[in-house]
């Protein structure tokens, strides 16, 4: 594996404007952040995710629509915004949930009003990829990136094709091509703490995160 001073004198001899390549990582060690020989990704990202409080649930295709409905059900949900990413869930989650009496719009109409978008209490969003090892999920600014992260509670639609192994695959793979820097993953609800240790869910983004894994 490239060491540190190599991978930087690398960079440093790169002409501006030119891609110095990646370090080769193909020898590197066991990490927290790469699948184990032999673990399924899903049930790994499963229990990466529950671990910092996540919601995972398994649905099948068919029954994804009428999950996200329960889901912000569940969390008490009114207003709901929801991101273009959802592909071809989009127009079912959108009709599931106002079957179920909620309020929704799409998210790029809410997200240019401060005061509407202040006023969500929850969105669902899709996701460029997500991290088995570390139970993240991937968004990115190419359909509003503060969709996951501008209310309560965050839904969000994962298909099982789109969990890759742990970071080295998202950053080594093509997922991350068309991101470019505007990508963000996210590990759970977010988290505070005080002088007193005392942890804190949602102060600077969502308290409640609920993934669905399409399987």
């Amino acid at each position: 594996m490239t060491d540190r001073a190599s991978f930087m004198a690398a960079v440093a001899s790169t002409p501006r404007g030119h891609d110095p390549g990646l370090p080769d990582r193909a020898a590197a060690p066991d990490a927290p952040t790469e699948l184990r020989a032999g673990e399924s990704p899903l049930d790994r990202f499963q229990t990466e995710a529950e671990a910092v409080s996540t919601i995972v649930e398994r649905v099948d295709a068919a029954g994804a629509a009428s999950a996200v409905a329960a889901a912000l059900e569940a969390a008490g949900a009114g207003a709901v915004a929801i991101a273009a990413d959802l592909g071809d869930l989009l127009e079912p989650v959108r009709e599931a949930c106002r079957s179920a009496g909620l309020q929704v719009d799409d998210y790029a109409d809410v997200a240019p009003e401060r005061a509407r978008a202040a006023a969500l209490d929850a969105t669902v969003t899709g996701c460029l990829a997500a991290v088995a090892a570390t139970g993240s999920i991937v968004t990115t600014g190419a359909t509003g990136r503060a969709a996951a992260l501008i209310a309560p509670t965050h839904v969000c639609v994962v298909r099982a094709d789109q969990v890759v192994d742990g970071l080295h695959a998202l950053v080594d793979g093509d997922v991350l091509a068309a991101a470019g820097s505007m990508f963000a993953l996210q590990s759970g609800p977010s988290r505070s703490a005080d002088i007193e240790k005392t942890l804190i869910l949602g102060v600077h983004g969502p308290g409640r995160v609920h993934v669905l894994l399409v399987v």
